[in-house]
């Protein structure tokens, strides 16, 4: 979807839904277009330098983030940043995909890194009813718990 005008767009996704409904099929949205996949999606996987780093229900993973990555795609959005007048940007840059770091890919831009996260890969773990995540300082949900 992504250079495609908002009246384009909106055709296309009705379009695809529609053929989703209608023969009963999957649909798989690869985009950073959170909008997007609000509108279209039951379920979110996110990944990170290759790697899956959240997957959920939509409502959990957009309500509750775990994954510090999912936290900045969310906080990086037009709706997140209003009223500020600048769109909000996650520090650092990703590492080169033949050059992969060591540990947690994210660690470098991560504000919450802790030791283990530069020398251990972070494996999924649950973070909830059909919710995980893959890292060793997972944020708190929005009620202040953390798994």
């Amino acid at each position: 979807t992504t250079a495609l005008d908002v009246t384009v767009q909106a055709q296309i996704l009705r379009l695809l839904l529609d053929l989703r409904d209608r023969h009963g099929l999957s649909l798989i949205m690869i985009t950073h277009d959170l909008g997007v996949v609000a509108q279209t999606c039951d379920s979110i996987a996110v990944m990170y330098a290759g790697r899956l780093c959240e997957h959920g229900s939509k409502r959990d993973v957009l309500a509750r983030a775990r994954h510090p990555y999912t936290r900045g795609l969310i906080d990086c959005q037009p709706a997140s940043s209003a009223g500020s007048g600048l769109l909000r940007t996650i520090p650092g840059q990703p590492p080169l995909l033949d050059a992969l770091p060591a540990g947690c890919r994210f660690h470098a831009r991560c504000g919450h890194a802790g030791a283990g996260c530069v020398e251990t890969l972070p494996l999924m773990r649950s973070m909830g009813v059909a919710h995980e995540a893959a890292c060793h300082y997972p944020l708190a949900d929005s009620r202040g718990a953390v798994s």
